[in-house]
């Protein structure tokens, strides 16, 4: 029994190696959307947050005494609100997603 399934071990681990299916309609939207709204949470934090993207950081330089290595939170709670803005976004169904009704519903017939 062993002899017979040993020639059959390379076809099945052949089998094992076959690329994914393509990726579905859906699976395709899902990524589009994601990235729409990671672009526009990047947009928002560049509009907001203009001050520190053109500060020039000293940190680095020699005898500078503005870092601490041993500060691991920063930078987090700009982090935490880029990655709620994408999460809403994408629970949203876009950036430009409009949930108000264009038309009121008709009227009820006695």
């Amino acid at each position: 029994m062993i002899r017979l399934m040993l020639p059959l071990l390379p076809v099945l681990a052949l089998l094992q190696c076959a690329p994914p299916p393509p990726p579905t309609g859906q699976a395709k939207a899902d990524a589009a959307t994601l990235t729409a709204c990671r672009e526009h949470a990047d947009q928002v934090y560049n509009r907001n947050n203009r001050d520190t993207i053109y500060t020039i950081s000293n940190r680095d330089t020699p005898f500078s005494a503005n870092t601490s290595s041993g500060v691991t939170d920063r930078g987090l709670a700009q982090r935490y609100a880029n990655e709620n803005m994408v999460r809403d976004c994408v629970r949203n169904t876009g950036t430009e997603t409009d949930r108000s009704p264009t038309t009121s519903p008709p009227p009820a017939t006695p």
